[in-house]
C-alpha cells in the first residue's frame, strides 16, 4: 500500500522544501522504507 507525504508551503523557498523533503527521504530510508521523491 502507498502512502504519501506532501510537502507545501507559501513562504519557504523551493530550496527549503527541497532540503527538508531530502532529509525526510534519509531519514525514512534509513528505516528501511522504500522512497521515491516526485516533484
Amino acid at each position: 500500500m502507498s502512502k504519501y507525504i506532501f510537502v507545501t508551503g507559501g513562504v519557504v523557498s523551493s530550496v527549503g522544501k527541497g532540503i527538508a523533503t531530502a532529509s525526510i527521504g534519509k531519514i525514512l530510508k534509513s528505516g528501511g522504507v522504500a522512497v521515491s521523491v516526485l516533484s
